[in-house]
C-alpha cells in the first residue's frame, strides 16, 4: 500500500513535470517567434528607408534637375552646372547607399550567427561613418551653391534666413533618422544574441 501511493505520487509528479516541460518548451517557441517577428519589423524599417533613398536618388533628384537645367539652361554656368552637381551628388549617394545595403544584407541578416551579424552591422557602421565624413564637403558647396542660386547670385536675407532654417530642419530630420537606424540595428543585435542563448 505504501509502495503503490509512492508510486501514485511519483507518477503525479512525472506528470507535473511532463506539464510544465512542455508549458516552458511552448513559451520557449513562443518567445522566439516574438523576437524574430520584431527582428523583421526592425529590419523591415531600415530596408524602408533605403528604398526611399534609392527613389530619391534615381527618380526625384534626376527629374528635379534636369527640369531645373533646362528652365536656367541660357543663365550660365552658375545654373545648371548647379544642376549637374545634384544629379552627381545623387548618383554618388545611390553608389554609397548600395554599398552600405550590401553590405548590412538586410534579408539574411536575422538568419547569421551573432559573430557574423556583428560583423555586417559593424562593417554598415564603418562604410555609413565614411559615407558621412566624405559627403562633408560636397554639402558645404551644395548648400553656399543653393544659397547663391535662390538668390540670383546676390545678397539676400530672407533667401539665406529660409535656407539656414531649412538646413537646420534637413540636419536634425538627417540625424535623427541615423540615430532610429542605429538603434534599431543594436536592437537587432541584441536579439540575435538573446535567439543564440
Amino acid at each position: 500500500m505504501i509502495m503503490t501511493q509512492q508510486n501514485l505520487d511519483f507518477e503525479e509528479l512525472k506528470n507535473q513535470y511532463c506539464l510544465l516541460n512542455e508549458k516552458l518548451e511552448k513559451q520557449r517557441i513562443i518567445n522566439e517567434e516574438m523576437i524574430q517577428e520584431s527582428m523583421k519589423e526592425k529590419l523591415s524599417y531600415i530596408e524602408r528607408w533605403y528604398k526611399k533613398q534609392f527613389l530619391v536618388c534615381t527618380i526625384a533628384c534626376p527629374i528635379i534637375s534636369t527640369i531645373f537645367m533646362i528652365q536656367y539652361m541660357n543663365k550660365g554656368f552658375g545654373y545648371w552646372g548647379f544642376s549637374i552637381f545634384v544629379l552627381v551628388l545623387a548618383l554618388v549617394e545611390l553608389y554609397w547607399n548600395r554599398i552600405c545595403y550590401k553590405a548590412l544584407d538586410i534579408k539574411n541578416l536575422s538568419n547569421l550567427n551573432m559573430i557574423q551579424a556583428t560583423e555586417k552591422i559593424i562593417k554598415h557602421k564603418q562604410l555609413r561613418t565614411m559615407r558621412n565624413k566624405f559627403f562633408i564637403i560636397p554639402f558645404i558647396i551644395l548648400i553656399i551653391w543653393t544659397f547663391l542660386v535662390a538668390s540670383e547670385f546676390s545678397w539676400n536675407l530672407p533667401v539665406f534666413i529660409l535656407l539656414v532654417f531649412m538646413l537646420c530642419i534637413s540636419l536634425s530630420l538627417g540625424i535623427y533618422q541615423s540615430k532610429q537606424n542605429r538603434k534599431k540595428l543594436e536592437s537587432v543585435l541584441e536579439q540575435i544574441k538573446k535567439l543564440r542563448e
